[in-house]
């Protein structure tokens, strides 16, 4: 397994003048992880995992925190807390399916930081990866009820595509 990565860590600024960084995922995160998701309103666990769950399951943190970095990647949008604590604020992560050229993204930004750039900052270093790594397209299976993360994939330049079989979600595409 191939444990490192060229990503560099950037920084953003926040409206209210805040920073944070965007940085890959880390073995040591999965604390961080667990307290994102738990700060994630019920309507938001819905929305990215398109079912109510009230736990991360085990197999998804250790997936993720074990990466190929060749195949794929997780990127977490990370701040300082007033206590001093580093908090994860967002993570987008994509996989890459054997023998193929294109990988599925995810994207999870906590309630409190949605609509301040987070999502769009985290997809755009996703998207330079997974160019790097000579990936040819991204896609997304979307809930067709969640428009933010349609109104997003959608300014990033991607296609949103309806599915005839299945009503409740779009496709979304974009080629890299």
């Amino acid at each position: 397994m191939n444990t490192s990565t060229p990503f560099t860590n950037k920084v953003y600024t926040l409206s209210d003048g805040s920073h944070y960084k965007v940085r890959p995922i880390q073995a040591n995160d999965r604390e961080r992880i667990i307290e994102l998701f738990n700060h994630l309103s019920p309507e938001s666990r819905y929305l990215r995992f398109a079912h109510a769950i009230s736990k991360l399951p085990d197999d998804f943190l250790d997936d993720i925190l074990h990466l190929d970095y060749k195949k794929e990647m997780a990127l977490l949008a990370a701040m300082t807390s007033h206590a001093g604590a580093e908090e994860i604020i967002g993570i987008a992560r994509y996989v890459t399916p054997p023998n193929q050229n294109a990988c599925e993204f995810s994207l999870s930004v906590s309630d409190s930081h949605t609509t301040q750039g987070v999502g769009t900052h985290l997809m755009r270093d996703l998207i330079a990866y997974a160019k790097k790594n000579g990936l040819q397209e991204m896609l997304g299976y979307v809930l067709s009820k969640n428009s933010r993360m349609l109104h997003l994939v959608s300014d990033l330049g991607f296609q949103i595509h309806s599915q005839d079989d299945e009503l409740d979600f779009k496709t979304v595409s974009l080629t890299l």
